[in-house]
């Protein structure tokens, strides 16, 4: 027979485990489980709780819930071929919420932007996948979130993958120019 002593020891490191099991489970949220995600087109885990990615196929939302997505912000067109015209269901059935703005490629706006600004405020205790067709819309608009929204305190790069070459392909897409210059002007510290 072990001591009582040896006993009451063994019991009080189980209720130290316990309790902390107990409180990373009720935390705010958890950190993207991202190990499945990877056949997702253009996917880019940008920090524990945001990834932006190109479209997902039909199957892949089941995958996203699973490695803890809550909200898809979709940045595709209403008129685009490319997406899915039944997304909203599709990502209501995989039980999270869905937000969708038509983000025209030739012509994005200010107001898509500040309309992403609002929804990315609104959800900040949820784990986010911004997507559009192949993942400019998605990270440029992440880009300028985060470039002008979020506190840095470190000198992490902010990228906007997968655009590659930032200045050639902005000159490629001046519009894509303007609208980066606008926000960074209309929101400078």
């Amino acid at each position: 027979m072990r001591p009582l002593i040896d006993l009451n020891k063994r019991l009080t490191w189980f209720v130290i485990r316990v309790a902390i099991l107990m409180s990373s489970a009720m935390s705010a949220h958890a950190a993207i489980t991202p190990t499945s995600l990877s056949d997702i087109k253009a996917i880019k885990l940008n920090s524990d709780t945001i990834i932006t990615s190109g479209l997902p196929t039909t199957e892949q939302f089941d995958v996203l819930k699973q490695a803890g997505i809550d909200l898809v912000i979709n940045l595709i067109p209403n008129d685009n071929p490319n997406g899915h015209k039944n997304e909203a269901e599709l990502v209501a059935k995989a039980q999270m919420q869905y937000a969708h703005i038509s983000v025209d490629w030739q012509r994005p706006t200010l107001a898509d932007v500040e309309q992403f600004f609002t929804i990315m405020d609104a959800n900040k205790d949820k784990d986010i996948l911004i997507h559009c067709a192949a993942n400019y819309r998605a990270s440029a608009f992440y880009y300028l979130y985060e470039s002008t929204q979020l506190t840095h305190t470190d000198n992490q790069a902010i990228t906007m993958s997968p655009w590659g070459d930032l200045k050639s392909s902005l000159a490629e897409y001046p519009q894509w120019q303007a609208l980066i210059e606008a926000v960074k002007h209309k929101y400078a510290h």
